[in-house]
């Protein structure tokens, strides 16, 4: 016997040495050894088992309490006296030792269940005992009736256990059940089919097995008695009636014709318990055939790998989520291994909560769907297949969306799930446990942006559906973000080769599909859709109201006349909730009554005329005959939103917490059908529990109900109760708690939560949501005094503007320049240092951006002189990068060296985290790519393409679009084409373009224009086809030239002109090519950027040649170019000056001065021989 015996299978209780341990002093005890004991894979760290278990504490009072537990614990189980301890203790840490002498029940649970799984294909009287053995072992739930009361983390551990536990349960009696029916053991199967039903009672599957084992085994009337259980049951929880299946063996039994060994239904994988998504409100589908056989279509193609977006679309109250619900019902019932997640929009979150609907359907299949399933809002059979998805879709989740961990998925309850869940072996536990950590520790560093994000979330579902084919429903789309309607955008259109079939659901009317400022729009989104797929949409206004009518009044047994359908039909026009309100609305008041058979028959007293005209007026009679504190209840739920916090609404009702949920969850969800349970949170250290209206139109009356005073009155108290219960945690929901601080009139407070709210959007690259967001920030302020308080406000919104308008409208934009102005002079008034100096820098990069380059330099110097005196490493790398960038740009190269090498050397991306928002790319990559090019024009090639690398390393390592965009833009392209090495850069010109597709960085789709023209152009010159693609890749960069010149950006337009002068050239147009050279250097005289003035000079004097102007004139524009790259020490291009000008010498037959004027250049260079320029030069020389 073993010295320690742990039970946990049932009610905890220990032995030792056979003895019953009862000096267990109180529950935390219990839950630490429980904990411990369970956990035995790797040490807990003792700081995380206090937080675990004392969460309410602070941190010293909880290891405090953990010190006691754990000397109470180690008295109760001798734990001093056992040879080897039960317990590994050090200073850090503490674990349960698996050497010990002891025995868990739940470890010989699962090693037997675990034997008996390699058996699968093979039955035999061994199996069959260690299965017995196994059940024998499951007492009950995991830790039955035990709950932590002060510790929501191990309450919902407990929970999470006893799901996984009760599904390894599960598994095994449906197997001993159906060894022994296929013994014709009927008396042995029956009681673990009873004891299968105790665990999940809803499954119908498992009901009529219990009712074929009964009259099998000829107990007919208790086979008869099982099915009016299972009826009632059902009818009760879920609202629904039992499956055709279900009466079809009812029927046989009753009539006789199953007794004895006859022969046994057939088992289904899907159980035809009703699978839809909502089925504790299923409403039954009629009249919908058309639409359920298009929505069956488009499932069709999407299992051959035709993945697709579909578009249900409809009025409010037309039935689209129902249709959906019934098409997913029968689709999982169907097809055995399909997987149904969906999401829905919010319309009171909006542009403070993206990418909702597809967090939430991310959520769902990482197994946060505990409280769907315990108020029915998915039947056990869907939440199965929920959880048995879980384990593959976590580790994909690690291999192909790392980045999704703390940012679309909150990581703290993702590992709580895989903690209680995930078998102890499983190695992604501890891959997902240090990513989690990792981005922790990562947050404020680079985010990844938009188009990153969209990849992982679009690689994760292909992936998925490799295994499982998907039904991802989006519904309310009419609410969308414009991040939610970018990524599906991005996911539809590589949907191809894929087992996914995305269905939305959207109103037609509503705001997401006209165009508003600063919004996405629907229509164009499901235009294109529809051009790649065809088309797709599931239009419900177009379907037969009086269909609909006719086949609903009939899903009942009625004497309902031709006179009542159309006058019911007239009265609703078909609407479904319309109709179906109404109906019960006419059954309530006894309008409708059931004769003596049982039928639906009109009553004397209907009157039609004082029945209400509209939907809304058969609410408000529904609602009208709630009780008075329902009604509030429900009234104070409206106020939060579509979506709500019983927590919430208890607090600000003043009841207790439970009886909030117990009606929410008991008869406003399943008898009334006004709410349904949504999720569970888990924020710190407790759970809230979120609940949805049935429909909006439910919010929407019950909050237009509320006088203005009320409103705003309860919008203070949930905004307020909120506030308190997310605590450190309040910035998740800081766009609602902005909302609600706005309605209430104190927008002082909603200001500063539209700044978190739009930090966070930052953070998840949803940089117009974030604009949005700041700039509404702005409008309220300027209805609070002006006040320094204001001012500080005011100062922090503008400087946060900064980051996503250069993400989303580019370096010159015109709302730029405001904001930088504005931020400027805040700062001269009221700022910090700190803030002055982000205020210079965002001026002096929008300066040098307009071509203002004198002035960026004043403004960059005023800044090294500031940070000078704060001795801050990241403000006086800031500085030198925006001096050293400007000098750059002005053909001052020797000075751009020094800084930009002093600020690469200054930047510490953990220590400057703050910068990141504020700069766009990061500094150390923008920094090392211009530097790349200061010393390919300093005449140190090799070295430049040793700074390109470490700048795309960098990019790569940082997996940063914006900052891998410009990498590969200026470090990698750019210098591939000052090397003229087009074919080297071909791979990452092509990159560029595919990264800019669908990105945000308006800037940086511009220059990836620019290239892609100049590589199709390079192209054109090998080429047979060659005076097309050149022709192709002059329109590309012109056209990125347009874009860069609309965004208001002129730094970086002397550059773009080199390769399209070149290309002018090379296509036989030199007087284009002439006249964009001209106006360059117009350019380059009124902003002094004369960074490219030698190139510009020399290629005029080469396309004079080329429209046959006089010698006279080319040499002239060669012995300027010289001269300036003399001037500049800009040895490279005075390189090329010097061949132009040599070839030409040799041309009118001045050899020496030919040789002359180049020995002189290229003499200089000691590296970079193996490239284009200097191999031409020295064939040059050799000639």
């Amino acid at each position: 016997m073993p010295h320690l015996s742990i039970h946990l299978l049932g009610a905890f209780h220990v032995t030792l040495d056979g003895e019953l341990v009862t000096r267990f002093k109180y529950d935390h005890v219990r839950a630490l050894l429980a904990y411990l004991a369970t956990e035995t894979d790797r040490p807990h760290r003792r700081e995380k088992l206090a937080g675990f278990l004392w969460p309410e504490q602070s941190h010293s009072q909880a290891l405090n309490n953990l010190r006691y537990a754990l000397y109470h614990l180690r008295q109760a189980i001798h734990d001093h006296q056992a040879t080897p301890p039960f317990l590994l203790i050090t200073r850090e840490t503490l674990q349960f030792n698996a050497a010990s002498d002891h025995w868990l029940d739940i470890r010989a649970f699962e090693q037997l269940l675990a034997k008996c799984a390699s058996t699968n294909q093979r039955v035999d009287e061994l199996t069959i005992h260690d299965l017995q053995s196994a059940i024998a072992l499951y007492q009950g739930r995991f830790m039955e009736g035990f709950s932590l009361k002060e510790s929501a983390p191990f309450d919902e551990w407990l929970l999470f256990k006893q799901e996984y536990l009760d599904r390894l349960a599960a598994s095994a009696l449906h197997r001993l059940i159906h060894i022994h029916m296929a013994r014709g053991e009927y008396e042995d199967a029956e009681p673990y089919a009873r004891q299968l039903l105790a665990l999940v009672p809803w499954d119908e599957e498992v009901h009529r097995r219990l009712m074929y084992l009964l009259a099998a085994s000829g107990r007919r009337n208790a086979a008869l008695s099982q099915y009016q259980t299972c009826r009632d049951l059902l009818a009760e929880e879920l609202g629904v009636d039992p499956a055709d299946e279900t009466i079809a063996l009812y029927e046989r039994i009753r009539d006789g014709l199953l007794s004895g060994r006859a022969e046994e239904p057939r088992r289904r994988e899907a159980t035809s318990t009703s699978t839809s998504v909502h089925p504790s409100t299923r409403v039954r589908v009629v009249a919908r055939a058309r639409e359920l056989a298009q929505l069956d279509g488009f499932l069709d193609l999407a299992l051959a790998g035709q993945g697709r977006v579909a578009f249900v679309t409809g009025d409010a109250g037309s039935g689209k989520t129902v249709l959906i619900g019934e098409f997913a019902r029968r689709a999982m019932a169907t097809h055995p291994d399909l997987i149904v997640a969906s999401g829905q929009c919010n319309a009171h979150a909006g542009i403070g909560d993206p990418y909702l609907p597809f967090r939430e359907i991310l959520q769902m299949l990482t197994g946060d769907i505990e409280a769907r399933r315990a108020s029915g809002a998915i039947t056990p059979e869907h939440a199965r297949r929920l959880w048995a998805v879980f384990p593959d879709a976590v580790q994909t989740l690690i291999n192909e969306g790392p980045h999704l961990i703390g940012r679309i998925l909150p990581g703290e309850a993702l590992a709580l799930r895989a903690e209680a869940f995930a078998p102890r072996n499983a190695a992604w536990r501890a891959q997902l446990e240090g990513l989690t950590q990792r981005q922790e520790a990562e947050a404020d560093l680079m985010d990844p942006s938009q188009t990153d994000l969209f990849e992982q979330v679009t690689r994760v579902l292909q992936v998925l559906a490799r295994q499982y084919p998907l039904i991802l429903v989006l519904d309310d789309l009419q609410w969308a973000d414009g991040g939610t309607l970018g990524l599906l955008f991005h996911l539809g259109r590589r949907l191809a080769g894929h087992r996914i079939l995305i269905v939305t659901a959207y109103r037609p009317v509503d705001p997401a599909l006209g165009r508003e400022e600063g919004r996405h729009s629907l229509v164009p989104i499901r235009n294109e859709l529809q051009r790649e797929f065809g088309d797709v949409q599931v239009d419900l206004n177009q379907a037969d109201g009086r269909q609909f009518v006719e086949a609903f009044l009939d899903t009942e047994p009625n004497r309902l006349g031709t006179g009542f359908r159309e006058t019911l039909h007239e009265h609703t026009a078909g609407n479904p909730l319309f109709t179906i309100e109404l109906l019960q609305g006419l059954q309530d008041r006894g309008d409708l009554v059931q004769d003596e058979a049982g039928c639906w028959v009109q009553a004397p007293t209907l009157d039609w005329d004082e029945l209400p005209a509209r939907v809304e007026a058969v609410i408000a009679e529904r609602i009208g005959r709630l009780p008075a504190d329902w009604r509030q209840m429900l009234a104070i739920a409206s106020v939060e939103g579509e979506t709500f916090t019983a927590e919430v609404v208890a607090r600000v009702q003043g009841v207790d917490e439970g009886e909030v949920i117990r009606r929410l969850s008991g008869p406003l969800s399943k008898q009334l059908h006004l709410v349904t349970a949504h999720r569970v949170r888990r924020i710190a250290d407790r759970r809230l529990s979120c609940y949805r209206f049935r429909h909006i139109l439910f919010q929407h009356y019950l909050y237009r109900g509320l006088d203005e005073v009320e409103r705003a009155r309860l919008h203070e108290a949930v905004g307020t109760e909120l506030e308190a219960l997310y605590g450190q945690q309040a910035a998740e929901v800081s766009g609602q708690l902005a909302r609600h601080f706005e309605a209430a009139g104190m927008l002082s407070k909603a200001v500063d939560y539209l700044l978190q709210a739009g930090n966070r959007a930052v953070r998840l690259s949803a940089y117009e949501e974030a604009i949005a967001l700041f700039t509404r920030g702005l409008a309220l302020l300027q209805s609070l005094p002006d006040t320094p308080a204001r001012g500080e406000q005011e100062l922090a919104l503008q400087l946060a503007l900064g980051g996503p308008l250069l993400a989303a409208r580019g370096w010159g934009a015109s709302e730029r320049a405001h904001i930088c102005d504005r931020a400027f002079e805040l700062c001269q008034q009221i700022g910090t240092a700190d803030q002055l100096v982000q205020a210079l820098f965002l001026l002096a990069d929008l300066s040098r951006a307009q071509g203002e380059h004198r002035k960026s330099v004043e403004l960059g110097e005023q800044m090294f002189s500031l940070v000078q005196r704060a001795q801050d490493p990241g403000q006086i790398a800031l500085a030198h990068w925006t001096l050293g960038e400007t000098h750059f740009f002005r053909g001052e190269l020797i000075a751009a060296r020094e800084h930009l090498e002093q600020a690469i050397a200054l930047h510490d991306r953990q220590g400057h985290r703050s910068l990141a928002a504020l700069t766009g790319p990061d500094m150390s990559g923008a920094c090392l790519s211009w530097l790349s090019w200061t010393l390919w024009a300093l005449g140190y090639p090799d070295q430049a393409l040793e700074r390109s690398r470490e700048a795309m390393t960098l990019a790569r390592e940082l997996d940063h679009p914006f900052t891998l965009g410009f990498a590969l833009a200026f470090a990698d392209c750019g210098l591939r084409l000052l090397r003229r090495e087009a074919s080297a850069a071909q791979e990452s010109v092509e990159l560029l373009w595919q990264l800019t597709g669908g990105e945000e960085i308006t800037a940086m789709q511009a220059w990836a224009m620019v290239f892609r023209g100049w590589g199709h152009a390079a192209q054109g010159w090998i080429h047979p086809e060659g005076s097309r693609m050149v022709e192709e890749g002059i329109a590309l960069m012109s056209q990125g030239m347009a874009a860069w010149e609309a965004m208001g950006a002129v730094s970086g337009c002397s550059f773009q002109v080199i390769p399209l002068a070149e290309a002018y050239g090379r296509a036989g147009q030199p007087d284009q090519g002439l006249r964009v050279l001209n106006e360059a250097l117009a350019l380059i005289e009124r902003t002094e950027e004369r960074l490219c003035k030698a190139e510009l000079r020399r290629l005029q004097g080469d396309l004079l040649l080329k429209a046959g102007a006089d010698e006279a004139q080319a040499e002239g524009c060669y012995r300027q170019a010289i001269a300036v790259a003399h001037q500049q020490q800009a040895r490279s291009w005075e390189l090329r000056a010097a061949m132009s000008l040599s070839r030409l010498w040799q041309r009118q037959g001045k050899r020496v001065e030919a040789r002359q004027v180049l020995a002189d250049v290229y003499g200089w260079f000691t590296e970079g021989f193996d490239t284009p320029d200097l191999q031409e030069a020295r064939a040059l020389l050799e000639e």
